[in-house]
């Protein structure tokens, strides 16, 4: 037993004698020979007794062949050799790789070992390349894809002030980009399939996301909502007739004055009361200081608490309507709203040219002339004599300007207490200020002079019953009645 186990280990021991003998052998065989040892493998191809120089030549041949190809749209976009991207092969630093990896593999045992028994030793060296930016930005840029470059466009909410609407344009979905971004991108994929791949062709696909896209579509939430918020008022545009006279609230001021909280805009309030406010100030004629031309040429001046006739604004009613004709959808034109009746519910006849109310069409009374001149479409329709308030028994016809309250025929004046009351009947009766009024008086054979110093009516406006008839029938409610 034990001669056996001598025998078997003298045999083990010549065994590993003889590997070494054999390894010291090729150490020394291969140590200076300046090529790869058996079994070698370098980038998947077997190097066995080839000199680095071998290699490199093959490697260059290999370079040479490579072609970069880059698609846009699934169509050739940019082509050519690898050198026409910039990339070269640095010969020197990829021979000393080449070289330095050899040299290693000889010191290492364990390659040797691998070697002898016939298992692959796989070498690394580095393949080292060289760029060259000039050359690959001539090849590589935006003016070399032969794609037009469309530039995206955001979509934009239009408000057209002149045609007095609201849209969006649509976004323009453009193809341009970023080149730089480009050009890191064609650089990177170049040197990582180098890298990988070796000498293989490199084929790239343009990324459709490197498209700079509109940021802002016509579908985006905060304009649809804007359109939303102002389409109501599209077509909005109020034309105020002043007679002869009009005022355009237009369309860009109506704008100024909506106030959008999500998808509902509202007319601000405040600018809205100034508005109607200002039309109040500059067109509003009744309780004001009223300027007048008497017949004769002299300009007169009504005090505000006389002047009963005239416009007045209706502030409330205006401000409603005007929200409803700002929502309309098309141009409105109007007058503003007055009110159409005084405090006794009487109708106030309006004519105006802007700020004159009367426009031609009143009635005149001079007092001190004890006359009347009705005009009509600013010339005198007629003129008479009249007889007024009895200014001895205090008495007299209220100064100021007055709207007709109403007209009737066959009317019986009364008044009076005790001995002083009276009943008297006339045809045509037209007051205009507390129970005094025009009318006829037949009881009368004369007017004009100083009669009502003394002989006076009780407060109304005496007329022959031939102008009192004329002026009833053409006259409507409402007329002003100017007496001073």
């Amino acid at each position: 037993m034990r001669k056996a186990i001598r025998v078997l280990l003298i045999l083990l021991l010549c065994f590993v004698a003889a590997f070494m003998g054999a390894a010291f052998y090729m150490l020394k065989k291969h140590q200076n020979s300046g090529v790869y040892l058996a079994n070698t493998v370098y980038m998947g191809q077997n190097v066995e007794g080839y000199r680095p120089d071998d290699i490199l030549q093959a490697i260059m041949s290999e370079v040479d062949g490579v072609n970069v190809e880059i698609t846009e749209n699934n169509k050739t976009a940019i082509a050519g050799k690898l050198s026409e991207f910039g990339f070269t092969l640095d010969k020197d630093a990829a021979e000393k790789s080449l070289t330095d990896a050899m040299d290693a593999q000889k010191e290492n045992l364990m390659t040797i070992f691998k070697c002898l028994t016939g298992e692959e030793t796989k070498v690394t060296a580095a393949v080292v390349w060289q760029f060259d930016q000039d050359t690959f930005d001539k090849k590589v840029n935006k003016e070399a894809l032969p794609e037009k470059r469309v530039i995206s466009e955001d979509a934009e909410f239009v408000t057209d002030i002149e045609n007095r609407k609201f849209y969006i344009i649509p976004e323009v979905v453009g193809n341009d980009f970023d080149e730089a971004v480009f050009k890191n991108w064609a650089k990177e994929i170049i040197e990582n399939s180098l890298a990988d791949n070796g000498t293989k062709d490199i084929s790239m696909k343009f990324p459709t996301e490197f498209y700079i896209l509109p940021q802002v579509t016509q579908n985006d939430p905060d304009m649809q909502a804007k359109l939303q918020a102002y389409s109501p008022y599209a077509g909005a545009q109020v034309t105020y007739v002043y007679g002869s006279v009009k005022e355009v609230l237009d369309f860009e001021t109506i704008l100024s004055w909506l106030e959008v909280n999500g998808n509902t805009a509202s007319v601000n309030e405040e600018k809205l009361n100034a508005f109607v406010a200002d039309i109040k100030s500059r067109y509003n004629t009744r309780y004001r200081k009223r300027k007048f031309v008497t017949h004769s040429g002299k300009t007169i001046t009504i005090p505000e608490n006389l002047n009963e006739y005239g416009y007045r604004l209706n502030e409330d009613a205006e401000r409603e309507q005007l929200k409803e004709d700002l929502t309309c959808g098309e141009p409105v034109e109007r007058e503003p709203v007055y009110y159409k009746t005084n405090e006794w519910d009487n109708p106030i006849y309006y004519g105006r040219d802007g700020t004159d109310d009367l426009a031609g069409n009143y009635i005149e009374v001079s007092i001190e002339k004890q006359h009347l001149w009705f005009y009509k479409d600013g010339e005198v329709f007629l003129d008479s004599d009249v007889v007024t308030g009895d200014i001895t028994k205090k008495r007299g016809t209220a100064t100021g300007a007055y709207p007709v309250a109403y007209k009737l025929t066959d009317y019986t004046l009364t008044g009076g207490n005790g001995n002083g009351a009276y009943a008297t009947k006339v045809k045509y009766w037209m007051p205009f200020f507390e129970g005094q009024g025009l009318h006829d008086a037949t009881w009368r054979s004369s007017f004009g002079g100083s009669i009502y110093k003394g002989h006076g009516s009780h407060g109304c406006v005496n007329l022959p019953k031939k102008v009192a008839k004329k002026i009833y029938e053409n006259i409507s409610a409402g007329i002003a009645v100017i007496i001073y």
